[in-house]
This record gives C-alpha cells, structure tokens and sequence, in this order.
C-alpha cells in the first residue's frame, strides 16, 4: 500500500469544558504501528496537553528511538 492510500486511526483528545488551551488534539496513526510506536505518540501527546519532559520521562519510562531517515532534513 503506498503512502498516499494507506488508512489511518485516529488518537483524539477532546477537552471537557472551555478555556484558553487547545480544545482538541488529534493524532494520525497507521493501522501497523508497533507498541513501542505508540507509546512515542502517547509521550508526544501528552507533551501537546502541556505536561513537563520530566513528567512525561517520569510516566512513561525511556522509548526506544527509531529514525526515519526519509524524514531527517539535510
């Protein structure tokens, strides 16, 4: 499947009453994903909700880094 067609799921989160901050935050995720990709999407969210990097190494744990080299610049 290329990249163009292939589906996707989706993580939302919906903030339960008004304020300031950002209302929704939604994640496209491919329907293969590894759970050590997961967790690195749970970490970013959870970093988009205004948690602290110490807060969120804390909860988490360490999240074994894979890099797309396609994605890097340079």
């Amino acid at each position: 499947i290329s990249e163009k067609n292939m589906r996707y799921d989706k993580l939302t989160y919906e903030r339960g009453a008004p304020s300031s901050e950002a209302q929704k935050i939604e994640f496209d995720i491919p329907q293969d994903m590894t759970v050590h990709e997961f967790k690195r999407i749970c970490k970013r969210m959870a970093s988009a909700l205004g948690y602290s990097p110490t807060s969120i190494g804390e909860a988490f744990g360490q999240t074994k880094e894979v890099t797309n080299k396609k994605l890097l610049k340079g």
